[in-house]
């Protein structure tokens, strides 16, 4: 809640999850794994584009750690493997399929493998605030261009997809509006709120 900093709803990982999901990027020979800590990227390999990346968008630091598996000893939020796409399009199954159901493995981007606790996703979240502010999924617009972003867009009751959105994304929309790089979320805005 912005207005008085309280946390409405919020899920980690078990701490006792760590070893094994960083274990199973060893073994499937990603380039790198991150996670984050005290408003810090920690990650095995700080040099992989793919981590400055996400460095980029969050605008955190990077903190490299040699033993990831010993380092990261406490609850975090999520784990990104990070590699080529098409390389994480094939690792992604064996990922699930190693970790079972007691988490949310999907891609966010193509090049980022994302790690969750179960039925932790845009749509499980939005729904939780609605419920707090007593409004429902058909009053709500959701706008997106990830992977990550379709559970929302299929969640909402009108779900949108930027132009520059991954193929699959726009698939799931009921509208598709101009892209980021074009105001595409004002474009939104001025066709379905203005009176």
């Amino acid at each position: 809640d912005c207005r008085t900093g309280e946390v409405l709803f919020q899920k980690k990982l078990p701490a006792e999850a760590n070893k094994k999901i960083i274990g199973l990027a060893q073994e499937e020979r990603v380039s790198s794994i991150l996670t984050y800590q005290d408003g810090l990227i920690i990650t095995n390999n700080e040099e992989c584009p793919y981590v400055k990346i996400e460095a980029g968008i969050n605008h955190l630091r990077v903190r490299q750690v040699d033993e990831m598996a010993d380092y990261v000893d406490f609850s975090v939020p999520k784990f990104l493997m990070c590699d080529d796409g098409d390389y994480l399009a094939l690792t992604e199954a064996r990922v699930k399929a190693a970790l079972g159901r007691d988490f949310s493995v999907y891609r966010s981007e193509p090049f980022f493998l994302e790690i969750m606790p179960q039925n932790i996703d845009k749509a499980h979240s939005l729904q939780k605030l609605l419920s707090n502010i007593g409004l429902t999924a058909d009053s709500m617009i959701c706008c997106g261009d990830g992977f990550n972003d379709i559970s929302m867009i299929e969640y909402a009751g009108l779900g949108v997809a930027m132009e520059n959105a991954q193929p699959i994304v726009k698939e799931s929309a009921d509208f598709i509006t101009k892209s980021n790089d074009e105001d595409g979320i004002l474009h939104v805005i001025n066709t379905f709120l203005r009176a």
